[in-house]
C-alpha cells in the first residue's frame, strides 16, 4: 500500500475505532445514566449491558463473512447509520424492552463500525503500530468520558450520554466516502480458512487472554475493596491504572515491529503476572495503583501484537474482525470461572486464574507463530504479502 494511501487509511480509521468501540467502552457510564434516568434496576441494567455486549459479538461474528467482500464506504454508511438511529431512538424510546432492543441494536452497529475499521487498519505496513495508537486512542476517549461522565450526567441526564455516542458517528458519516472501496487482496477470500490451525490456535489465544481481563477486570474493585480501601480510592486508583492502558499502546505504536510480535507479548505477559502478584498478599493503595498501572500497560501493549500476529498468520484478511467474539467469550468466561472459587473477602483464586490464562494465551501464540512458519516451510499457506 502506498504511503499517502496508508495515511489516509489510518486518518480515517483510527478515529472509527474509536467510535465502534465507544458503546462498549463507556458502558459502565451508559448503564448508569439508565439506571438513573430510567429508574432501572441493578437486574435490569444488567440485561441491558448483557444486550449491547451480545449485539456486539453477534456483529463481530458474522462481520468475519461481509468484511472483505463488501464496498467498505457504503459498510461504513450503514453501520455508522445505524449507531445514530439506534441512539436516536433511545432517546425517545423509555419504555423498558423496547430501550434495550434500540441498546443491543447499537451494540451491532457499533460492532460492524470497528470491525471494519480495525481491518481497514490492519492493511497498513507494520500494523502493530496502527493497533497501538488505536488503542491509544480508545483509552484516552475512555478515560476521558468516565472522567466527565458524572457532570454531564447532571447536566443532560441519559440523553447527553446517547448524543455523545450518537454525534461522533453522525459526523463520521461525512467522511465515510473517502475511505477505499476495499481493502488489500487477500491470498485466501474464503472465510472457511479461519478453520485453519495456525489462524484458530491465535484467535483461542485471543480468547484466553481476555479470560485473564475477564477475571481480572471483573473483581479488581472489590479486591481493593477487601483490603480496607474506601470506595473512593479505589475508583481513583483504578482510574489510574485504566491511564496507563495509553502508554501500553503508544509504546506499541512507536517501537512497531522493531523486536517482532512474540516477544512483546512475552514481555507483556510478565508484566501481567507481577501485577496481579502485587494483588495476591497484604497491600496498600501505592502497590494497588502499581498492580493498575503494569496491569493495564500490559493489556494495551500486548493487545496490540496479539492484533499482528493474528492478522500475519491469517491469509483471510478477516481474523481481526472476528477477534472480538473471542474477546467477549474470553471475559464473560473469565467472569464466570474465577467466581466459582472466590470466597467472600478472599479473592486469591482471581490471581490463579489471570496468570493461568494469560500464560496460556502466550503459549497458544508461541504455537500458532510455530504452525505458520512450518506451513510456510512445508509450501503451505504462505506469509501474506501485503503490496506495497
Amino acid at each position: 500500500m502506498k504511503r499517502g494511501s496508508s495515511t489516509t487509511l489510518l486518518a480515517l480509521g483510527l478515529p472509527l475505532t474509536v467510535i465502534g468501540a465507544s458503546t462498549f467502552n463507556i458502558l459502565p457510564l451508559l448503564t448508569a445514566a439508565a439506571a438513573d434516568t430510567l429508574g432501572f434496576s441493578e437486574r435490569q441494567a444488567g440485561f441491558m449491558s448483557s444486550a449491547i455486549c451480545i449485539g456486539s459479538g453477534v456483529s463481530s461474528l458474522v462481520a468475519g463473512i461481509w468484511v472483505r467482500s463488501v464496498n467498505w464506504r457504503r459498510a461504513a454508511l450503514v453501520s455508522l447509520g445505524g449507531m445514530v438511529a439506534a441512539n436516536g431512538l433511545s432517546m425517545m424510546l423509555h419504555g423498558y424492552w423496547a430501550f434495550v432492543l434500540m441498546q443491543g441494536a447499537a451494540g451491532f452497529f457499533a460492532g460492524a463500525t470497528f470491525c471494519l475499521a480495525i481491518t481497514a487498519i490492519s492493511d497498513v505496513q507494520e500494523p502493530a503500530r496502527s493497533f497501538g495508537i488505536s488503542s491509544a486512542m480508545q483509552v484516552s476517549y475512555q478515560v476521558a468520558a468516565l472522567l466527565a461522565g458524572p457532570a454531564l450526567l447532571r447536566w443532560a441526564g441519559l440523553n447527553g450520554v446517547l448524543v455523545m455516542l450518537a454525534v461522533p458517528a453522525a459526523l463520521a458519516m461525512l467522511f465515510a466516502p473517502l475511505l477505499p472501496v476495499q481493502g488489500r487482496t487477500v491470498l485466501e477470500p474464503d472465510a472457511k480458512a479461519l478453520l485453519r490451525p495456525a489462524t484458530l490456535v491465535a484467535l483461542l489465544g485471543f480468547g484466553a487472554f481476555f479470560v485473564n481481563a475477564g477475571a481480572f477486570w471483573t473483581y479488581v474493585e472489590l479486591i481493593g475493596l477487601a483490603r480496607g480501601m474506601s470506595a473512593r480510592v479505589v475508583a481513583n486508583c483504578v482510574a489510574a491504572g485504566v491511564s496507563a492502558g495509553m502508554l501500553g499502546g503508544g509504546l506499541a505504536s512507536v517501537l512497531g515491529e522493531r523486536f517482532g510480535r512474540l516477544r512483546p507479548i512475552l514481555v507483556a505477559t510478565a508484566l501481567t503476572v507481577g501485577a496481579v502478584l502485587l494483588l495476591n498478599g497484604s497491600f496498600g493503595a501505592a502497590a494497588f495503583v502499581v498492580a493498575g498501572m503494569l496491569y493495564f500497560f500490559a493489556w494495551n501493549y500486548s493487545y496490540s501484537y496479539q492484533l499482528a500476529m493474528i492478522n500475519e498468520v491469517d491469509a483471510t484478511g478477516r481474523g481481526v474482525a472476528i477477534t472480538q467474539v473471542f474477546g467477549f467469550l474470553g471475559i464473560a468466561g473469565g467472569a464466570a470461572f474465577a467466581a466459582l472459587f472466590v470466597t467472600p473477602g478472599d479473592y486469591h483464586a482471581v490471581t490463579w486464574v489471570a496468570i493461568g490464562a494469560v500464560c496460556l494465551s502466550t503459549a497458544l501464540y508461541a504455537l500458532s507463530s510455530s504452525m505458520h512458519r512450518h506451513a510456510d516451510a512445508r509450501g503451505g499457506t504462505p506469509i501474506p504479502v501485503r503490496s506495497d
